[in-house]
């Protein structure tokens, strides 16, 4: 009985960690409008509002986005979808803009199964599985064609078996977009108008690497904390998707977006693999269609949004510059020759000859 006891306190105390963890984080859109005000969304929030049974199967899902975001339509979609293919018995709560933490944050809950679900940006991955890092180097897909050969490839299923190891179940994959350079000084267009430039980089060892090659200060970074350290000046741009450039209110600190494209952006929906396994089998197998078929609706949206997403940011009163990327490439070839010399080169070459 004494150890019991001991577990319980010790169990409690844990959560009660985590779940500190996942506050403090400033939000830059605290009175962000609802889904419904953004210029690009999809109608859909009214119809994932269902009416379930007190009994249902509550299963919690966090993502680190505001609510206009392709992670939260997609969240949305998959909830709905989740909820008519078990009748109502599995009930789907999503917490967006980090309510549960940011991306690792997430990630280590699902690893240690205190959280359910979450909706995840691709390079944080990496410190749970080294080798889903590939995804991350620069310049690996050539364009949206290559991107969709990968989405429909044996290759996409070998990457997502990588979180396993981690207690990580990966469910299906999100093909974001390119992620561009934004800067309040200038345009970013020579790998020399880099020199020296304190860039936001998102939470991955292979961006940092890219951009150190670049000629950058590159400062790891969640973004909670980015917003802030561009609108105090303590850093002169970030790298993003030009969905979150407008999402997460960038045009307001940088007026500069500089298409250099240096890599693409995924992002995947997730679960902790010891809760995914206790479920009935009818119920994974329902999560594991509505991800796919969620994912599969946002991803070709998120193919058609990149244009509009411009078209607002320019209405904004940013600048949007298109870059030659031929000298960017040629500067970040070492960091190919680093990864194979660290992970191999089976996977990366399986990815770069799906552009063939």
């Amino acid at each position: 009985m004494m150890h019991k006891r001991l577990f319980f306190s010790a169990a409690l105390l844990f959560i009660v960690i985590i779940a500190a963890g996942c506050g403090g984080y400033s939000n830059p859109n605290q009175d962000i409008e609802a889904a419904s005000g953004s210029p690009i969304t999809a109608d859909i929030n009214q119809a994932a509002q269902q009416e379930t049974d007190d009994d249902a199967l509550v299963l919690r899902l966090g993502h680190q986005t505001p609510e206009e975001t392709n992670y939260h339509r997609a969240s949305l979609r998959f909830k709905q979808l989740v909820e008519e293919k078990t009748n109502g018995e599995v009930r789907i709560d999503i917490y967006p803009f980090r309510e549960l933490g940011t991306d690792r944050e997430l990630l280590e809950s699902m690893q240690f199964g205190t959280i359910d679900l979450g909706m995840i940006s691709g390079p944080p991955v990496s410190g749970f599985a080294p080798e889903a890092a590939v995804l991350d180097l620069p310049y690996l897909f050539e364009d949206w064609d290559h991107v969709n050969a990968f989405l429909e490839s044996d290759v996409l299923k070998e990457h997502n078996n990588l979180t396993e190891a981690a207690n990580i179940k990966t469910l299906g994959t999100m093909a974001r977009g390119y992620r561009h350079i934004t800067t309040s000084k200038g345009p970013i267009l020579t790998p020399d108008d880099l020199n020296g430039v304190t860039l936001r980089v998102i939470e991955s060892p292979v961006y940092v690497d890219a951009y150190e090659a670049l000629g950058a200060s590159p400062q790891s970074m969640n973004f909670g904390d980015a917003y802030t350290a561009l609108e105090q000046g303590a850093i002169d741009g970030q790298e993003n998707t030009i969905d979150i450039v407008y999402d997460e209110n960038v045009y307001e600190v940088n007026n500069h977006v500089s298409k250099t494209g240096v890599n693409f952006a995924f992002g995947f929906l997730m679960a902790s693999k010891d809760r995914f396994e206790s479920w009935p089998e009818d119920v994974q197998q329902a999560i594991m269609e509505a991800s796919e078929e969620a994912l599969a609706k946002t991803n070709a949206e998120n193919e058609v949004n990149e244009e509009k997403y411009e078209e607002v940011l320019l209405e904004e009163g940013m600048e949007i510059h298109e870059v030659d990327t031929g000298p960017f490439q040629e500067q970040v070839e070492g960091v190919y020759e680093e990864w194979i010399d660290k992970h191999g080169s089976d996977m990366l070459r399986d990815i770069q000859a799906l552009a063939e």
